[in-house]
C-alpha cells in the first residue's frame, strides 16, 4: 500500500504554538490503523464547581444493599419524586471518587448521604435538586448508592452501582544510596506506606541481584552500610518494604551515583543496537515465532528488541488501536509466551521494550463504549479528552483513536501502572513510546513524573520518545533519546536525501548539521533507513547498492542504529499491509555486511562515542567521509562512504590531532584496502556503493 501525503495548515512541531508554519507529514491509508500527526486538539478545562454548603449525618441509614428497598413510606402525592445517581458500573484509578447525582420530579432536597458498602458520607446538596460528595473507595468492588429526604417525598433511595478500584493499597519502596568514604550507604526512609490504608512499615530488606535470578542479602534496616563498589561497579542493589498487613514492593537503585544531574539513561544505552520486530511477521504463532528468531538475532549482533505493540486491538489491526492494555493480544500468544520471549533473549544478552501507546485508546476500548453509551454520567467520560462541545478529539484522520484526557488524575495513574505491569512482571528492559508528542502537548509536565516513577522500580530501563530529537524537553523530561526527525512533526530528517542519485552526500551532512546544531544530545538520536512508518522498504525504493552504503551510514554514524525486521535479509514488503508472515531472502551478502557493520560498531569504541568531524560532504562527487572519536584521538576511525554507482578517486585530508596517530598507516577494518598517510591526507581508490572503515594499524 503506498503512502500518500497530507498537508495540514495547522500542524505544528513539537511543542510549538498552533500558529506554527504547515507542515508535510506522511499518513498510511490502511483499514483501523494511523499514523502520524494532526493539529493539535482543542480542548476544555473539566474543572466541577464546588459544592456549597455541608448537611448532616443522615441518621440510621440503611447498607448498600438494601438502599433501594428499605426506604420508609412516602407522602401521598409524591409518587413521581425519584433520585437518580450520575453514576454507573465503572473501574477506577483511584481510592476516591466524586460522587453525583439530583432529584427527578417535584419537591426539593433536605439533606442526602452517600453510602459506600457499610460507610455513609455526607453530600452536600446544591440548588436544592442536586447532591455531590467526595468518597473514599477500597481496593477492589465498592457498592455505592445514595439516601436524600425531599420535601413532599420523604426519604428516597437509589439502586447501588458498583466501583471497582484497580489499584493495589500497597506501600512504595524508594532507594537512595550514597558513597561515604569506602562505604555505600543506602537508605529506605523515603519509603511510603500504602496510600489507603497507610498500614506502618515493619521490613525493609537489602540485596544485590546476581544474573542468575538468585540474589545476595546485604541486610535488613531503613538505612545500613556496606561496603562500596569499586569505581568502574555498577552492581544494581534491591530494597524490598513490607508493611503491617504484609503487602509489599520492590525498587531499585544503581550506584555508584557519580552521573551528572539528569544523566538518567542506563548504561547500556549508548552502546545498543535496536531491532524492530513485528511479532507476526516471523510467523504463527508469532510470539513464539519470534522467539525461534532469536538464535538469528543473536548472530546478527543486535542488542535490544523492540516489539510493535502486543496489548490487545481490533482484530488486523497493527496494534495502536488498544483495546486492553493489561492482556497480550491473543492473536499473537498468551502471556507465557511473553515471559518465555523476554527470558530466553536476557539469556542471550539480549533486552525487549515493548511499543507502549498512551497517547489515545482505540474507539472499541470498554472506556470510549462506555462513555459513548452513558454520556456524561459515565466515569470515564472525562478520561478522554474533549472540545468544547464535549466531543473526543483526536489527531488527523484517526477518529478510531479518541485521546486520552491527561488533565485527569485517574488516566495518569492509570498509564503509570499499565507501564509498571509489564516492567514487573516480565522484566522488560523499557519502552518506545508511540506519539510521545501528543501528551507533551496536552499535558507536558506528565513525562518527568512517569519516568522518574518506572526508574524507581528499574533505573537501568531505556525510554525511548517517538518525537524529535532536535527537541531537548523530551531528554529533559526523563526518555533517553527520540527520533530523528526535523522540527516538523513526524518528518524523517534524511527524508530527500537519498531520492535523487547526485547530491546525496551533501545533502546527507546538511542533515546531520541540522541535528546537530539543535539537539542537547545527537548521539541519543534514533537513527534509521526502515521503521513501521517508512512505507516500502528502503531497498525497494532505492536497491542493494546503495541499501549497502546506508546501512554502513546508519551503524557508522552517532546516534542509536535501529534496524527493522528483516532489513538484513533484504527483505521486501509494506508494514501496514497485513499482519502475515513476511517473504524472506536467504542470508546473503547484504546480511554478512550487517553482520560485520554491526561487530565493527560494537568492537570500536570510536564508532559508539559522540565525536564526529565530517572531512568531506560530496561538493563535487558522492563521497561523504567523516572522522568517529571518543577522548582517545589515537582510537579515531575514518569512515569513507562512496554513494555513487560509479568509482571514485578521493584524496581527503585527515585533520589533527588524528592524523599524528596515523603515521603508521591505516587498515580498513571492513576488510578492504587500506591507506597510507601522505602529507596530512589519504588517497583512496573507491568502488561503487563503497564503504570504509580505517582504523590505525
Amino acid at each position: 500500500m503506498s503512502t500518500r501525503l497530507l498537508r495540514s495548515p495547522a500542524a505544528p512541531s513539537p511543542g510549538a504554538a498552533p500558529s506554527s508554519p504547515a507542515v508535510a507529514i506522511a499518513i498510511d491509508p490502511r483499514a483501523g490503523v494511523r499514523r502520524r500527526p494532526a493539529p493539535g486538539p482543542a480542548r476544555r478545562p473539566r474543572a466541577l464547581a464546588a459544592v456549597a454548603g455541608i448537611v448532616a449525618l443522615l441518621s440510621a441509614a440503611p447498607a448498600c444493599e438494601s438502599a433501594a428497598t428499605s426506604a420508609p413510606p412516602r407522602p401521598s402525592g409524591a409518587a413521581d419524586a425519584r433520585l437518580e445517581l450520575h453514576a454507573d458500573d465503572a473501574e477506577v484509578w483511584a481510592f476516591s471518587a466524586r460522587i453525583q447525582g439530583a432529584l427527578a420530579g417535584p419537591g426539593t432536597l433536605e439533606d442526602c448521604a452517600i453510602q459506600v458498602g457499610g460507610d455513609v458520607h455526607p453530600a452536600a446538596i446544591e440548588q436544592q435538586r442536586r447532591f455531590a460528595a467526595d468518597v473514599p473507595l477500597l481496593e477492589g468492588e465498592n457498592e455505592i448508592a445514595a439516601r436524600c429526604r425531599a420535601t413532599g417525598a420523604g426519604e428516597l433511595a437509589t439502586p447501588p452501582v458498583t466501583y471497582r478500584v484497580r489499584l493495589e493499597d500497597a506501600p512504595r519502596a524508594r532507594a537512595r544510596a550514597a558513597r561515604a568514604g569506602d562505604r555505600l550507604v543506602l537508605d529506605a526512609t523515603g519509603s511510603e506506606p500504602s496510600e489507603r490504608s497507610g498500614a506502618e512499615l515493619v521490613a525493609f530488606a537489602w540485596s544485590r541481584p546476581r544474573g542468575d535470578g538468585t540474589a545476595e542479602r546485604l541486610g535488613q534496616g531503613a538505612r545500613i552500610e556496606v561496603p562500596a563498589p569499586d569505581a568502574a561497579g555498577r552492581a544494581m542493589i534491591e530494597l524490598t518494604v513490607r508493611d503491617a498487613r504484609g503487602r509489599s514492593d520492590t525498587a531499585r537503585v544503581a550506584p555508584p551515583l557519580d552521573a551528572p544531574p539528569g544523566a538518567s539513561a542506563p548504561s547500556w544505552i549508548d552502546d545498543a543496537v535496536l531491532y524492530g520486530v513485528v511479532p507476526p511477521f516471523f510467523g504463527d504463532p508469532p510470539l513464539r515465532s519470534v522467539r525461534a528468531a532469536l538464535p538469528a538475532l543473536e548472530r546478527l549482533g543486535v542488542t535490544a528488541l523492540w516489539l510493535s505493540p502486543i496489548f490487545a486491538a481490533p482484530e488486523g489491526d497493527f496494534g495502536y488501536a488498544v483495546t486492553d492494555y493489561f492482556s497480550v493480544r491473543p492473536d499473537y500468544g498468551a502471556e507465557q509466551d511473553l515471559r518465555e520471549l523476554v527470558d530466553d533473549a536476557h539469556r542471550r544478552g539480549l533486552r525487549v521494550l515493548l511499543d507502549l501507546v498512551p497517547n489515545h485508546t482505540s474507539i472499541e476500548h470498554p472506556y470510549f463504549q462506555q462513555a459513548e453509551r452513558q454520556g456524561s454520567r459515565a466515569h470515564t467520560f472525562a478520561f478522554y479528552d474533549r472540545d468544547a462541545g464535549g466531543e473526543p478529539t483526536h489527531y488527523f484522520d484517526w477518529e478510531h483513536l479518541p485521546n486520552l484526557n491527561y488533565d485527569n488524575a485517574e488516566v495518569a495513574r492509570w498509564m503509570l501502572e499499565v507501564s509498571l505491569r509489564w516492567v514487573k512482571r516480565f522484566g522488560i528492559d523499557g519502552y518506545r513510546v508511540d506519539a510521545a508528542w501528543g501528551i507533551q502537548e496536552r499535558r507536558s509536565e506528565l513525562w518527568s513524573s512517569w519516568a522518574a516513577e518506572l526508574r524507581r522500580v528499574r533505573p537501568d530501563l531505556a525510554l525511548i520518545a517517538e518525537a524529535s530529537a532536535r527537541d531537548p524537553y523530551y531528554l529533559q523530561s526523563g526518555f533517553d533519546a527520540a527520533y530523528d526527525w526535523t522540527e516538523e512533526l513526524g518528518r524523517w530528517a534524511w527524508s530527500g536525501v537519498f531520492d535523487a542519485p547526485r547530491g546525496i552526500a551533501a545533502r546527507l551532512g546538511a542533515a546531520l548539521a541540522a541535528t546537530e546544531a539543535r539537539a542537547a544530545r545527537p548521539e541519543r538520536t534514533l537513527r534509521f533507513i526502515n521503521n513501521n512508518d517508512t512505507g516500502a522498504r528502503f531497498i525497494t525504493r532505492h536497491g542493494p547498492g546503495l541499501t549497502r552504503v546506508a546501512a554502513a551510514a546508519l551503524l557508522t554514524l552517532p546516534g542509536i542504529p535501529c534496524l527493522y525486521a528483516f532489513d538484513e535479509l533484504g527483505a521486501e514488503y509494506e508494514p501496514y499491509g497485513g499482519l502475515a508472515p513476511v517473504s524472506r531472502p536467504p542470508r546473503g551478502p547484504l546480511t554478512r555486511r550487517y553482520e560485520q557493520l554491526i561487530r565493527l560498531r560494537r568492537s570500536l569504541a570510536a564508532l559508539r562515542s559522540p565525536g564526529l568531524v565530517v572531512v568531506h560532504a560530496g561538493r563535487d562527487d558522492e563521497v561523504f567521509a567523516y572522522v568517529r572519536h571518543g577522548d582517545d584521538a589515537s582510537r579515531f576511525a575514518l569512515v569513507v562512504l562512496n554513494f555513487s554507482e560509479h568509482p571514485a578517486k578521493k584524496r581527503l585530508a585527515v585533520p589533527e590531532p588524528f592524523a599524528a596517530h596515523a603515521r603508521g598507516g591505516l587498515r580498513d577494518a571492513l576488510g578492504g584496502a587500506g591507506a597510507h598517510l601522505q602529507a596530512g591526507s589519504v588517497g583512496l581508490d573507491l568502488g561503487p556503493w563503497d564503504a570504509r572503515v580505517l582504523v590505525p594499524r
